[in-house]
Parts: structure tokens; C-alpha cells; sequence
């Protein structure tokens, strides 16, 4: 037994280390939006914070319009809301869509996902309908000081391909078959709710009540 202890023990080792790191990154991943109550009402997190989840495709002009509002949300109600995008490509419909969600995706291994996502967004008109995306993209990754050679490889990468397609996956779990697509609080809003007035209503019922 002891001519076997050592190999024993290196088999532990490696298993525990292999284990932890499957752990490590499965925490690292985003996660998805938490399951609706059995009464089809959303409740607010235990922090009292309402989650935000978005599917959007940076092509789709009704996510373009949605954008700002979002924006103003945030603004308005700063910590007690909690906002995540995912990327829902319609490669059907859109020819840069996948492309720009590759592009935001790169952006933020550098830290800078939410400047790359607004840049998409707000020069929409801009790019939606040129022949060849790659030079406007990579003049935003200039703009917002992006390493340009690292942004280059990082877009045509697996690691950023792996991160739009798992958020793709998770959307078509979830029911996601058009853009924009809003969860809060784990629960689908109604796309005629998808408007500022909409919006906030469905936020303030989920928030928590002051004592």
C-alpha cells in the first residue's frame, strides 16, 4: 500500500484541481435570469435589487430604440436596478450582427464592453448597411483605447465566439425568438411594455416596499 501512497495522492491532487477550476469557471460565466414564481409573478432579489436582462442583437433597430431608454433607466434608479446583456445575433436578418456581438465581446476582455455596446448602439444608422464592418469597428475599438492588435485577434477568437454563442443558447433555453427581449426578475416582458413608461411600471412593482 504505501509502494502506492504517492500516486494516490497525486490522483487527489489532480482531481481537486481540475475540479476547482470547472468551478472557477462556471462562477466566471454569466448566469441566467432566475425562474419566474409559480404564479407568474417576479419577485425582488434578497439584496432588493430588480435584475434587468436584455437579448439583443446590436443590428436590430427596435433594440436600437430600446437602447436610450435603457440608458435613462439606469440612470434613474442607479443601484436598485442590476442590467446584463446578452448577445441574440439574428444572422437571418442581420448580416453584422453576429460580427458587432464578436466585436462587444471582444471589447470586454479589455474592460471595455460597455463602451464598445453604447458605440454599436448609438451609430446604428452608421454601419447597419455598409458592405465591409471591420474598419468602422475597429476605428470604435481605437476610439475607446482599445490595444487594437489584441482586439483584432480577440474578435476572430474562440473565446469570444464561445461567450455570443453560449448567450445565444441560453436564449433559445428561455424561449428568446425575436429582439429586443426583456426578463426582469427571471420573468419575459410583454414587448408592448418595452417603453419607458412600461418599463419603469414593471420595475416599481418588484421593488421592495420602504418599511
Amino acid at each position: 500500500m504505501k509502494r502506492y501512497l504517492p500516486f494516490v495522492i497525486i490522483a487527489v491532487v489532480l482531481a481537486a484541481a481540475v475540479g476547482g477550476g470547472f468551478l472557477m469557471f462556471r462562477s466566471s460565466q454569466p448566469q441566467p435570469p432566475t425562474t419566474p414564481t409559480p404564479t407568474g409573478d417576479s419577485v425582488a432579489t434578497s439584496k432588493g435589487v430588480v435584475t434587468i436582462d436584455e437579448y439583443g442583437d446590436y443590428q436590430c433597430p427596435p433594440c436600437g430604440a430600446l437602447h436610450p431608454i435603457i440608458k435613462t433607466l439606469k440612470g434613474e434608479y442607479g443601484d436598485r436596478i442590476q442590467f446584463a446583456f446578452h448577445h441574440f445575433p439574428l444572422t437571418q436578418l442581420h448580416s453584422h450582427a453576429l460580427e458587432a456581438s464578436y466585436a462587444a465581446a471582444a471589447a470586454g476582455l479589455q474592460g471595455k464592453f460597455w463602451e464598445m455596446h453604447n458605440l454599436l448602439y448609438e451609430n446604428q444608422s452608421v454601419w447597419s448597411e455598409v458592405g465591409d464592418f471591420r474598419p468602422i469597428v475597429l476605428d470604435f475599438a481605437r476610439k475607446i483605447g482599445l490595444d487594437l492588435p489584441r482586439f483584432t485577434r480577440d474578435i476572430d477568437g474562440l473565446q469570444v465566439a464561445t461567450v455570443v454563442s453560449n448567450d445565444a443558447t441560453r436564449g433559445n433555453l428561455l424561449g428568446v425568438n425575436s429582439t429586443p427581449t426583456i426578463f426582469i426578475n427571471g420573468r419575459m416582458i410583454a414587448n408592448e411594455n418595452l417603453t419607458a413608461e412600461g418599463l419603469r411600471k414593471e420595475i416599481n412593482i418588484r421593488l421592495p416596499v420602504n418599511p
